[in-house]
């Protein structure tokens, strides 16, 4: 009888354990899937993530090789590519309404820049603003309240959040002509003062500073981009003096300018 027991219990246990591993092996597919199906909607553009590392009894989260598409009618083919997203949350809050969010560190955002004011990001700032409008308190903007399948759910508070080793790729006419350093960026307390903010929320505040950061080194370095223009037209009137009005040699020189 004891050997029978013995025997059901071992059972119980593989059984229970293999479960267990099974969600824990699901759980980053799980999360990439969430990412790359809530991240177009709030942004209007393409996310995608290469794969996702958990560790959820130390509330430890790491995204690799994450990237945003570019709106509609731009050339690059991406707006943000970050090496690496690290998530570390409070394990305790995870069952709370308010989940706890100690740190989030973005590592080797590359921002990509079109046009003197970063229209691409222009854009895309104002899909996130559009979605999460939809989230509001009543009395709140906008009027209309969310669709009954948009509920706000889980809110966040956010204690810190750094940009680290960062750069921006200034585009125009579809060619990179520049890529600049972005400076270290720190935020701390989204959410707090709210009693908590809805994940679209936090990520509108985020991405807003990321963007601040951006047009400011873009302001900075103005004239390096124009200057950088200004070659780059320069090199377009040499190609077509050469052709002779040539179609061809025009076509052949502007694919190897843009190369």
């Amino acid at each position: 009888m004891k050997k029978a027991i013995i025997v059901v219990a071992a059972v119980l246990v593989i059984v229970v354990g293999g479960a267990l591993a099974a969600v824990y092996i699901m759980m980053d597919k799980i999360i990439k899937t969430g990412i790359e199906t809530v991240g177009p909607e709030a942004t209007g553009v393409s996310v995608t993530v290469d794969s996702v590392d958990i560790s959820p009894f130390s509330g430890t989260f790491g995204l690799n090789t994450f990237t945003m598409g570019n709106p509609s009618g731009f050339t690059a083919d991406h707006s943000l590519a970050v090496r690496r997203f690290r998530i570390e949350v409070d394990p305790a809050s995870l069952l709370k309404d308010v989940v706890i969010v100690r740190e989030v560190t973005i590592e080797g955002a590359a921002v990509t820049w079109e046009e003197l004011r970063g229209d691409n990001h222009q854009q895309i700032m104002k899909n996130i603003e559009s979605y999460t409008e939809r989230f509001k308190k009543p009395g709140e903007k906008p009027a209309e309240a969310p669709p009954e399948d948009k509920k706000p759910g889980k809110k966040v508070i956010i204690r810190n959040v750094y940009l680290k080793d960062g750069s921006l790729d200034f585009v125009a006419s579809g060619k990179k002509l520049v890529t600049i350093p972005l400076p270290d960026l720190h935020l701390t307390g989204i959410g707090e003062k709210s009693g908590g903010e809805t994940a679209g929320e936090a990520i509108r505040q985020i991405y807003r500073q990321v963007y601040t950061a951006a047009a400011r080194s873009a302001t900075e370095n103005t004239a390096l981009f124009r200057e950088k223009l200004g070659e780059l037209e320069k090199r377009g009137r040499e190609i077509i003096d050469k052709s002779g009005g040539n179609l061809e040699d025009i076509k052949k020189g502007v694919e190897d300018l843009f190369k």
